[in-house]
């Protein structure tokens, strides 16, 4: 209802349910308790992220059984699919540090976990990861 309210979608129903018959498919887990789930649509006109800590683990068929706690949900416009491989190819770069990975999945608020990742991409050029 996040992206309702910020009109960024105007129906999540049909969106949502497609992610789940995806994830049904193929999990979208990458192992070490993270997970990405995608999809495009054409009502999205740049990428849009929603980033999700839970501190219990939610069950993502994980490719090594563990429960995920970090979920990255992005949706893209359908015409720019470089985009959405840039972002996860970043945001990859950051949670394979055990570090922030384990700093992010114990923050306790938004403005904690926001300030994680503000502090690493300070410290970490664009350029030299992309």
């Amino acid at each position: 209802t996040h992206l309702l309210s910020l009109d960024i979608l105007s129906d999540t129903i049909k969106l949502f349910t497609y992610i789940k018959e995806q994830e049904n498919i193929f999990t979208s887990s990458a192992g070490r308790g993270i997970a990405y789930p995608h999809s495009t649509s054409v009502e999205i006109d740049k990428l849009t992220c929603i980033l999700g800590i839970s501190h219990k683990g939610i069950d993502f068929n994980s490719p090594d059984g563990h429960d995920c706690h970090i979920i990255l949900l992005t949706l893209s416009p359908i015409n720019e699919p470089k985009e959405h491989r840039k972002f996860i190819t970043r945001f990859r770069s950051m949670v394979d540090n055990p570090e922030i990975r384990s700093h992010m999945i114990d923050s306790r608020t938004c403005n904690e976990t926001f300030n994680i990742i503000s502090d690493w991409e300070k410290e970490n050029n664009q350029d030299d990861i992309i």
